[in-house]
């Protein structure tokens, strides 16, 4: 008897934590794409202000057109002062001592508030916010704003309870919104979703005995959502699920017989879906593997077109410098994906065994003989910025080459990587050749505005350096979440 109210237990607790989970992961899908209409909008209004802040009613009006009616827009100039906004009355309400508005003010490019009593509406809401900068200084700010009843369709959607619950939560544990809503903001800084959970891992569920907005006990389940701050949260209440269960307990006690037979025949049902599930898991991995096999095939395919295409080069009648520059970034690529299929690394790479494979091949192909120096962290490249990367080093090691050591001396390029944490790195490329001189505001070498265009593309800054040599110093996004911590 024991053991069938231990295992009535458990599979209540399993389908909590499994509606719990599947629950946190919708509302974080809802939630980036929360996000992404805000970062969106915040740079389509910031493009629509022009280079004088002008604010034509036209653009601006386009900028906004489309977006969902519970979305309001601010503009607030450098002095906290209201240019435009979708609320009516906003201008005469003061911003300025707003953290939305004073962490752009000192520095910050995005910013993502937690939950505020708006002072015109006097609705709970949260907000994001975008720095705005003119001619290198600050010049204003704009906000996208959401009010807290921004949740109410999510938790519909899920067919919830009603003590059942759906938050979004900022990293450093500042409520943003709650559905059903909270009396107050509210600090979760010292919670031990906080404090124990998200430091063990990005997505997870425990269970609560004691909610710190109403002391209700929940099946807690939390997402983090990837390229911004906020955690998704879906609480499910517990209350109904423990009466079910005293109900069942009562109910065995009575009619022991029958339920055991009962519980019997479940479990030869619950074994058939076992095996069922282990069937199931055969095959998903079986599809892995082929999955695995294909993006294989796939990247080996991709380097063997552009070994194709270097031959096809190696064959045309065109300048021989113009030859190198095609035949040097061809063999970047190429290195690439050889290094991505024969390691199996398809979501991201490790600068470490990238940096050298991808320099040597272009050395190679450049039919150089140069001492190559290395000095790399252990940083991982996601997928969208492994071939921005090998583009970037195989332009900046093949400009090198063809200018660096023209007078004959014996040549060396050092090529450092340091992993700055949060998806970003600072990379610099040095020589000791002739020096690269003064160089133009604006490059006009395709090799210059390639490098230029790279550099842009992965979030980042650089410079030349003229130092017993040439150096290039940069600091880029080696992943998503590199662009996202310029916020």
């Amino acid at each position: 008897m024991t053991y069938f109210i231990s295992e009535a237990v458990n599979q209540a607790r399993s389908r909590l934590e499994d509606r719990s989970r599947a629950a946190a992961q919708i509302v974080a899908t809802n939630a980036g794409w929360l996000g992404e209409v805000a970062q969106q909008t915040l740079r389509r209004i910031d493009a629509a202000l022009g280079p004088e802040m002008s604010g034509d009613p036209a653009a601006l009006q386009a900028a906004i057109e489309g977006l969902p009616a519970d979305i309001d827009i601010y503009i607030i100039d450098a002095n906290a002062r209201t240019m435009f906004s979708t609320v009516p009355g906003a201008a005469e309400i003061d911003v300025s001592d707003r953290e939305y508005f004073t962490a752009v003010r000192e520095g910050r490019l995005f910013y993502t508030s937690d939950m505020i009593v708006s002072r015109i509406t006097g609705e709970a809401i949260f907000v994001f916010s975008k720095r705005v900068t003119r001619n290198g200084q600050f010049a204003g700010a704009i906000m996208v704003s959401f009010s807290d009843s921004v949740l109410q369709p999510f938790w519909v959607s899920l067919d919830l309870d009603p003590q059942s619950t759906v938050s979004l939560v900022r990293r450093d544990g500042a409520l943003m919104a709650r559905f059903p809503a909270p009396e107050r903001p509210l600090d979760l800084s010292d919670h031990p979703l906080i404090t124990e959970h998200l430091p063990a891992s990005e997505s997870g569920t425990y269970f609560s005995e004691s909610s710190p907005v109403d002391g209700v006990a929940r099946m807690v389940s939390y997402q983090t959502v990837p390229g911004t701050e906020m955690l998704a949260v879906a609480s499910i209440a517990t209350i109904g699920t423990s009466q079910t269960l005293r109900g069942v307990i009562i109910a065995l006690l009575i009619t022991v017989t029958p339920i055991v037979l009962a519980l019997l025949g479940i479990g030869a049902w619950v074994l058939v879906l076992l095996r069922r599930d282990a069937r199931r898991r055969a095959e998903l991995e079986a599809a892995q593997d082929t999955n695995v096999l294909l993006f294989r095939e796939i990247h080996h395919r991709v380097k063997n077109n552009l070994q194709s295409v270097q031959s096809l080069v190696r064959m045309q009648d065109i300048p021989a410098s113009a030859k190198i520059d095609l035949q040097s970034r061809l063999s970047a690529m190429a290195a690439m994906h050889e290094h991505i299929y024969r390691h199996d690394r398809y979501e991201d790479i490790d600068a470490h065994d990238l940096v050298p494979v991808v320099a040597g091949e272009v050395v190679q192909a450049y039919g150089a003989d140069v001492d190559l120096r290395y000095d790399v962290d252990h940083a991982a490249v996601d997928r969208d910025h492994t071939t921005p990367l090998s583009l970037l080093l195989s332009e900046l090691i093949t400009n090198t080459l063809k200018y660096a050591f023209a007078d004959g001396r014996r040549g060396a390029i050092s090529v450092t990587l340091r992993d700055l944490g949060n998806g970003r790195c600072s990379l610099v490329v040095a020589d000791n050749g002739t020096g690269i001189g003064v160089l133009p505001d604006a490059p006009t070498s395709m090799g210059l505005r390639l490098i230029r265009g790279i550099v842009s593309q992965m979030g980042g800054t650089y410079r030349y350096v003229d130092q017993d040599g040439t150096r290039f110093e940069a600091e880029l996004a080696l992943a998503s979440a590199g662009h996202a911590g310029l916020a």
